[in-house]
């Protein structure tokens, strides 16, 4: 490969990569952000399930969004990599924080059963993510439980008082399903529409709960 072979498709700087294709990914990342510093302060379950949930309402439109946009095969293949870095953070280490952020205070027991929990979450998530990136052009199924899916389930659960325990069990069911082989249809027409739905009516019982 010639030196100016390498320069055509090596981008001159990070900066240069930012294209308008990825705004709702920079938007979730945002909002996510946004959720960690807002559970951290007020300790608000409907404000944590509001943020999770929009989170993935725009995590799933994202992608369709994107291919909306004439992109170069590197900017294609940088918007892989972005959405799976944001999903990281949205799916993995928001969901963690404002978990924390509002349960009550544990014995040790409870807190070294919830450290345990958040730890087989984050490696579930980080690992279902570095997955998807070399499989995610084959078949149509998602194998393991996609990351955003475990972060609406986490948006779910806090509709009601969080428990340490029940916190725990569920978020490391969550990470071990994320890594697990069952097979997942991705979702299109009605099928999205259902989904798209769930974080929807979440957001809706949050917003609710809030006034």
């Amino acid at each position: 490969m010639t030196a100016t072979t390498f320069e055509r498709r090596v981008p001159a700087s990070a900066a240069s990569m930012l294209h308008a294709s990825n705004l709702l990914t920079y938007a979730s990342l945002l909002a996510g952000l946004s959720v960690m510093i807002a559970a951290s302060w007020y300790h608000s379950r409907s404000i944590a399930g509001m943020g999770i949930a929009l989170i993935v309402v725009l995590d799933t439109f994202d992608g369709r969004f994107a291919r909306r946009f004439v992109r170069t095969p590197v900017e294609r293949q940088f918007g892989v990599q972005l959405d799976s870095l944001a999903d990281a953070i949205n799916s993995g280490i928001v969901p963690v924080v404002v978990t924390l952020s509002l349960l009550p205070a544990m014995s040790i027991s409870a807190s070294a059963a919830w450290i345990a929990a958040a730890f087989i979450y984050v490696i579930g998530v980080v690992t279902r993510l570095g997955y998807y990136n070399i499989t995610h052009d084959e078949g149509q199924f998602f194998v393991g439980l996609p990351a955003p899916v475990a972060a609406l389930i986490v948006a779910t659960m806090l509709l009601w008082p969080v428990a340490s325990l029940s916190a725990s069990i569920l978020m490391s069911s969550a990470g071990l399903a994320m890594i697990s082989p069952m097979r997942i249809p991705r979702p299109s027409g009605f099928g999205l529409f259902l989904f798209v739905l769930w974080p929807v009516v979440v957001f809706a019982f949050h917003v609710y709960e809030h006034l």
